[in-house]
């Protein structure tokens, strides 16, 4: 009873909206509350709630942007209340000493998730950095209850996160789950970086990550990405159910006793690249889907891909904003040829046409995807995703309709997929929806926008494959004159 009363004390003191909810997987639950009872008496703890972004909300709003949410993963996040220095929902601060644990059962069978923590913003600043602060702790990293060795029988299982600059503080939580029922092996340290050493600066440079609570404090926070669930209603479930418990715990001490290492960014090179055979078969296939839309009269050009090299420490070495960047994700712009990135079609019957290796296929990649955005929002529409990026797409923007023709075999590994605003009597053929009443998500046809692809998740280095590794796609803009 004395935990009970205890829990409910804390949330209704953390809690300042009515929707403030416990886990309701009874485990979860369970453990959270055993953990915050067996907490040292000068700790303070908050309880916070799992949220997941909405992009209908981001979209809808008068101002702001939604830093290229990803319509192919849904993102969570913890979220406390409004606190001292004016934390806001999404975005907050914590002392050095201080933690946030996160208590859950893992997503159900999906092809990715992970956790990645964030520089959200720095006083004075009118934007957002939203820049990440190390590798992400993904699901080939994570321990849980499923294994004791990481990355292995990660699904459906139950583990905990604890993020902290602190390493006596994680030494001390981790000895409190353990107590409270979670073995070793299924406590993740996720170590906040107090100073950072961006690699493209002057050597021996450094940058401080400013924690506390004054207004001269950085505001921070996670994100935790999923992708591509095997069962679309399981993870639906999930989603509903949040089997999080989210606790900010406060030692009495502000200051870090024993400062966490910064992680930084693994290499991204494996030493397995894609053959140049790939790449000549890619260039056949090229050159047959221009020979098929030019001889169905439309004028074809082809756009630039430009690869996103940063990671979140050069935007904040830079001062410029990521977008909530992650280093499992290798990015890239499709590019006209003023270098925009901006697509506008002349003609509502033109289209975009993205070619390329399906790396997911090679084993180079976890999963791919094409995202539309809008220029305004910074967000995300609509996305292809590998599955869909299928050999019989290639052949038919190719026009190989003979089942002997020796291009079958070639394009085995290949793709290629219409992005238009209108669909009808083409098939591969991604849709960009125009917004309705009862969904604001989507663009006025003719609006401009751009197009983002992603590659996800090398398996080798268990981060984002590399640009040298890796073939580029194509982008053809095929227009009516």
């Amino acid at each position: 009873m004395k935990a009970v009363l205890t829990l409910i004390w804390i949330s209704l003191a953390a809690c300042a909206w009515p929707t403030c909810a416990f886990a309701l997987d009874a485990q979860v639950q369970q453990i959270g509350q055993t953990f915050v009872d067996n907490l040292p008496a000068d700790w303070k703890p908050k309880l916070g709630r799992w949220e997941y972004f909405n992009p209908e909300e981001c979209f809808t709003a008068p101002t702001g942007v939604c830093y290229g949410n990803n319509p192919t993963s849904p993102y969570g996040y913890p979220s406390f209340s409004t606190g001292p220095g004016g934390d806001d929902v999404f975005s907050f601060r914590m002392n050095p000493s201080e933690a946030v644990v996160l208590i859950f059962r893992t997503p159900p069978s999906l092809r990715y998730f992970s956790f990645a923590q964030y520089l959200v913003k720095r006083p004075g600043d009118k934007t957002a950095v939203f820049a990440s602060l190390s590798d992400s702790l993904n699901h080939l990293k994570i321990g849980t209850t499923g294994s004791q060795t990481a990355g292995v029988n990660v699904f459906n299982q139950y583990a905990a996160v604890v993020w902290t600059a602190d390493k006596a503080t994680f030494g001390k939580i981790s000895a409190l789950l353990q107590s409270s029922g979670l073995p070793q092996w299924a406590i993740n340290f996720l170590p906040f970086p107090l100073e950072i050493s961006p690699a493209g600066a002057p050597s021996g440079t450094t940058v401080k990550i400013n924690l506390g609570y004054g207004q001269g404090a950085d505001l921070i926070n996670m994100l935790m990405r999923t992708a591509l669930p095997t069962i679309s209603a399981d993870f639906d479930q999930y989603r509903q159910e949040k089997p999080f418990f989210v606790v900010k715990v406060r030692p009495a001490e502000p200051q870090a006793s024993q400062p966490a290492p910064a992680l930084g960014y693994a290499s991204e090179t494996s030493g397995v690249s894609e053959g140049e055979e790939l790449r000549k078969a890619l260039d056949q296939l090229v050159a047959d889907v221009r020979s098929n839309y030019s001889g169905k009269k439309y004028k074809i050009t082809e756009l630039g891909v430009k690869f996103i090299p940063l990671t979140g420490w050069d935007c904040i070495y830079q001062n410029m904003g990521c977008a909530a960047d992650n280093h499992d994700a290798l990015y890239s712009v499709d590019s006209n040829s003023g270098g925009s990135g901006v697509v506008k079609f002349r003609n509502s019957g033109d289209f975009v046409i993205i070619a390329g290796v399906n790396h997911q296929k090679t084993g180079k990649a976890t999963y791919i995807n094409h995202s539309i955005y809008d220029t305004k929002k910074f967000a995300g529409i609509v996305s292809i995703a590998d599955q869909s990026l299928t050999t019989q797409s290639a052949l038919y923007h190719a026009g190989v309709t003979d089942p002997a023709d020796p291009r079958n075999k070639l394009y085995q590994s290949l793709y290629a997929y219409v992005i238009s605003y209108k669909c009808a009597g083409i098939s591969y053929c991604l849709a960009i929806p125009a917004p309705t009443v009862t969904n604001p998500i989507g663009l006025a046809p003719g609006s401009p926008f751009f197009i983002m692809g992603r590659k996800y998740l090398e398996p080798r280095t268990k981060v984002r494959p590399s640009a040298a590794e890796t073939i580029p796609h194509r982008a053809l803009l095929a227009t009516r004159p």
